[in-house]
Order: C-alpha cells, then structure tokens, then sequence
C-alpha cells in the first residue's frame, strides 16, 4: 500500500485511507475532487445530490371534524412529496 492508504487491494488501489485522506476511485486525496462531496461519515468522496421536493398539492377543502365547513372554522391541509433523497452533502429536504 501507499503512504497515505491503510488497507489496499492491490498496491495501486486503496480501499481504506488513513485518518486525514478521503477514498475516491482507489486513491487517498487530501481533498475530494471540485463537484463531489465529502462524506466526514466515511471519508469517501461520492457525488453531491440535493434534496428535490414536488410542488405542493392544491388546498383541500376546509374541514373539522371529518365534516366540511366554512371560511376560518376548519382547517385546510396541502403536501408535497420528496421526489430525491439527498446525498449525506447534499442539500437537505425541507421540514
């Protein structure tokens, strides 16, 4: 293994680096490449996806009680629903 890997498949491709390094395509890097991220969690350098979140529902009609009822009396729900789950550096979905 090189320097900075601590466990290797072959002596030119690392599976585990040392503290410090991240792991990407077999190699140890200081840092990940520009447009992937740094997963802290697993020191490997993986692809950066971000949350993506449907448009919200229309309103539903006022209700309460399980009963439709007028302006200001009820309540009125929408959704929308998580289209992609986030990468660990990616942006997370909203609450």
């Amino acid at each position: 293994c090189k320097a900075d890997c601590d466990t290797c498949f072959t002596r030119n491709f690392c599976t585990k680096c040392k503290s410090g390094f991240y792991l990407y395509s077999g190699k140890c890097l200081e840092k990940c490449p520009e447009g992937l991220g740094a997963n802290n969690h697993t020191m490997e350098c993986s692809s950066i996806v971000h949350c993506e979140a449907s448009e919200w529902s229309p309103w539903s009609p006022c209700t309460k009680r399980g009963k439709t009822c007028g302006f200001r009396k009820g309540n009125e729900v929408r959704f929308r629903e998580i289209l992609q789950h986030p990468s660990a550096t990616g942006n997370p979905c909203p609450a």
